[in-house]
Parts: structure tokens; C-alpha cells; sequence
């Protein structure tokens, strides 16, 4: 089976890992310190702290603009709904927006069809690594003194006019879960460009207390990150250009082997600098849901495993029956190919011309 995502992980990860075992510092320790520090100085980042995962993060961005039950939030109906998730556990009013059917990311007129005077938080997600017109955003944001939280999971190292994702709202979130560009396993990071933001994220990630043990200022959360974990992350970041390059040469060999007469892929404009966290494609509308997870089963049973496009909350039971057209169609039209750092020539042949034959 060629799996849809694979770490590569290396000799010298391991190296880092047992300098953080045998220190003895499990939990906190040196290599969360040096990941952090490391983080920030890759992607130009003023402040930022790790977190248990990149949900986590965005719990703790919710709690440190201070979000409480019924205030509004807009959140696109397409993309991996963890924020939408949260938003719901903390009993926010969710407002869904439509996303651009072509790159699949929120748009700025998406956004103005649904903003009211009762917004406290805009949530951009950078879908499969691909970068939302964020300018437009932030203006739109600013005019109307609303809170713009970027959720870059899927997007570490894409850059939009050389500002890295994350880095440009008030608020970014990253995550190191299993499948991204960095990995620990799981793993997040949260940045915040407001400084009293930002030691709010830092109270609440550690139960609410400071530097008094056991006095807890604000009922907080333990959203720390392990200090092997870290261990891991940091290793890789030292090769994050590699990273960097090699998913861009997977992703261009693709682009050369596709036959695109059956399907489009997702747009990236001019202005981003695109990191690829995975590959999808947009089937022609020859091919409703039915047939298209048909193609996904018979990929799998070729030994090729791929993932169907994000449900959209129209279509789970959690979420208000909202349908929105766009988010539907990229549901119901979506396959994402295997994409990973150390995917042969071979084999991304063989996913072309299988994928080709059943289209």
C-alpha cells in the first residue's frame, strides 16, 4: 500500500530524542525552549508558544481574546473544521462562510456576505498548504475592530508576499500532528502579535498560574508540549529548507504525470509561495459524490490509499443545515492523492496512470 502520508523521520532525530530521554526533563526542558527559539527565528516570529496540538492552540487563541458563550465567530464551511470544533465546545455562535471554488480558502467577499456588527473573531484556514488573499482580510478585519486568527495547520513555511502563514493576523496557529510538514507526532504552536494576548495564551496553556506555584490567576488548561516531542520537532526544523524543497519537487512531479483533462487542481495564485501539505484534486462535475468515493475505493484497492475532500458542517450532524454551494461541491469532488517527503518517481507514476484509467 502506498500510504496517503508518511513522516521521514532520520538517524539524527533519534539523536535529539535521547538527549532529551536521558536528560530526565519528560515534560518541560531545554528542547521546548530551543524549538520555540527556533520557530521563531525560521518564520521571522516576535511571539510564540508551543501547545499539546494545533486544536489546542486554537483553544487557547479563543480563550485568550477572550471569546465567551453566544459572541460570533466566522469560520469557512471548507477546510478541517478543529476550529469550528472548539468554537462549538465553547458555545460560540458559528457563522459559516463560502470559500473560493478554485483555491479552496475563504475570500475577502465570502466574509463581507456574512460579517455583522456582532463579529468577535474571523478564523482564515489555509487549506492543503495553499494561502487565502490574506491582505484583504486583514484590512477588512482591522476597519471593523475584529480579532483575525490564522489557521496555518496544514501551511507551515507558505508564504503570501513573503509573510509567512500565521504570521500576518493577530492571532496563528500551527500544527506538528503526524501527516504535516513538521511532525512530533502531536503538536502545535500558537503566535499572537499583541503582547498582553500573548501572555494570556501563555497563563492559560499552563493551568492559569505564573510564577506563584499552585495560585491559579485564570482557570487555565494544560496545553504544554512534552519536552521529547519538542525534541523531535526541533531536529527537523534544523533541515526545514530540505522539507521545504523536496515536498515542492513531489509536488511538481506530480503536476508533470497528471492527465488534467478529467480534473483541475487547486489554483495558486501568483503572490503565494506555496508549501504543499497535500495534493488535491477537483474532479470535473461528470462525477457526483458516489462516483467519486467509487475512484477512492478502487484507488485503495490498487494499493493506493487516498482521502475524499473535508466534509462540510451541511453535511454532519453537529452543525446547523446551512448549505453552502461551493463547500458542498469540493466535498463531494475532492480526492487527495498520497503526498509525502520520500515519495518515489515510481510510484507517483503508477498513482498517475492508475488514477487516469479509472477517470
Amino acid at each position: 500500500m502506498i500510504s496517503w502520508a508518511k513522516p521521514n523521520l532520520l538517524k539524527k532525530d533519534l539523536v535529539h530524542l535521547n538527549r532529551a530521554f536521558k536528560s530526565n526533563w519528560i515534560s518541560g526542558g531545554m528542547y521546548i525552549d530551543k524549538f520555540e527559539k527556533e520557530l521563531q527565528k525560521k518564520f521571522k516570529i516576535k511571539n510564540l508558544i508551543t501547545a499539546s496540538s494545533g486544536t489546542a492552540a486554537i483553544h487557547l487563541a479563543y480563550l485568550a481574546i477572550g471569546l465567551k458563550e453566544g459572541d460570533e465567530v466566522i469560520i469557512p464551511g471548507f477546510g478541517y473544521l478543529a476550529p469550528a470544533n472548539i468554537a462549538k465546545l465553547l458555545r460560540l455562535k458559528i457563522i459559516f462562510s463560502e470559500v473560493d471554488p478554485n483555491t479552496f480558502c475563504v475570500g475577502v467577499d465570502d466574509i463581507k456576505r456574512v460579517i455583522t456588527k456582532k463579529t468577535k473573531a474571523i478564523i482564515v484556514t489555509h487549506t492543503y498548504g495553499n494561502m487565502c488573499q490574506i491582505n484583504e482580510i486583514v484590512k477588512l478585519a482591522k476597519k471593523n475592530n475584529i480579532f483575525l486568527i490564522e489557521d496555518a495547520a496544514e501551511a507551515l513555511g507558505s508564504k503570501f508576499k513573503n509573510k509567512y502563514s500565521g504570521t500576518v493576523g493577530d492571532i496563528g496557529i500551527y500544527s506538528f500532528q503526524a501527516t504535516k510538514n513538521i511532525t512530533t507526532g502531536e503538536g502545535g504552536a500558537v503566535t499572537a502579535k499583541n503582547k498582553k494576548i500573548f501572555e494570556k495564551l501563555k497563563l492559560y496553556r499552563n493551568h492559569g498560574v505564573t510564577r506563584k506555584r499552585y495560585y491559579h490567576v485564570v482557570p487555565g488548561h494544560n496545553f504544554r508540549l512534552s519536552n521529547l516531542l519538542a525534541s523531535i520537532g526541533y531536529s527537523q526544523l534544523l533541515r526545514i529548507n530540505k522539507i521545504i524543497r523536496n515536498r515542492k519537487i513531489i509536488f511538481s512531479i506530480y503536476q508533470k504525470y497528471l492527465n488534467k483533462e478529467k480534473f483541475t487542481m487547486q489554483v495558486i495564485k501568483k503572490n503565494i509561495s506555496f508549501v504543499p501539505w497535500a495534493l488535491s484534486i477537483k474532479i470535473n462535475n461528470k462525477f457526483n459524490q458516489k462516483k467519486r468515493d467509487q475512484v477512492i475505493k478502487k484507488l485503495n484497492k490498487k494499493g493506493i490509499e487516498c482521502r475524499n475532500g473535508f466534509y462540510t458542517p451541511y453535511e454532519l450532524p453537529i452543525y446547523p443545515k446551512k448549505k453552502l454551494f461551493h463547500c458542498l461541491m469540493l466535498s463531494r469532488r475532492v480526492i487527495c492523492l498520497p503526498f509525502y517527503e520520500k515519495l518515489s518517481l515510481n510510484k507517483i507514476k503508477y498513482i498517475c496512470l492508475t488514477l487516469d484509467k479509472l477517470l
